[in-house]
């Protein structure tokens, strides 16, 4: 993966729920993943922002990074200034829950059926949430410099 594609919402969405089978859903921001020679390798969708808490949902294999995350993090700063981020994973996706785990997300809880109508592991979702200093953290944004440090 070599860069993320902005302002282009609709067409990353629309190749997101297009190639990985999705039912479209609302959503508030979408990125693409691009490969190397341009084309679409994954895509991140921001949902649910309600004024502090965002959800965020990763579609790539094989393309997550710490400079991606980084990059995403401070997109999540600048564009929603959340206080917290929310990511769901399938029980069963036990790389993905150690991978956002080492990042420095938080367990928050379970959420039975969220993936399918029966009550089973398969259709378990794994809540996992990091806040407002993890992002920052990983984010590694500078701290803007006032007009009298200036002087």
């Amino acid at each position: 993966m070599t860069g993320l594609l902005f302002s282009t919402d609709e067409a990353v969405a629309a190749w997101l729920f297009q190639g990985y089978g999705q039912k479209p859903m609302k959503y508030d921001r979408a990125l693409g993943l691009l490969g190397k020679s341009g084309e679409m390798m994954g895509a991140v969708l921001f949902h649910h922002y309600n004024g502090s808490n965002v959800e965020m949902s990763y579609y790539g294999k094989n393309t997550a990074t710490l400079g991606l995350f980084r990059c995403l993090m401070r997109f999540v700063l600048l564009e929603f200034d959340a206080s917290r981020l929310t990511v769901m994973t399938s029980k069963r996706n036990r790389r993905y829950i150690k991978g956002f785990q080492k990042l420095g997300f938080k367990f928050e809880g379970v959420q039975r059926c969220y993936y399918g109508k029966r009550d089973c592991v398969r259709n378990t979702g794994v809540r996992l949430v990091m806040f407002r200093d993890g992002i920052e953290k990983i984010a590694k944004l500078e701290p803007p410099v006032s007009k009298v440090a200036q002087l």
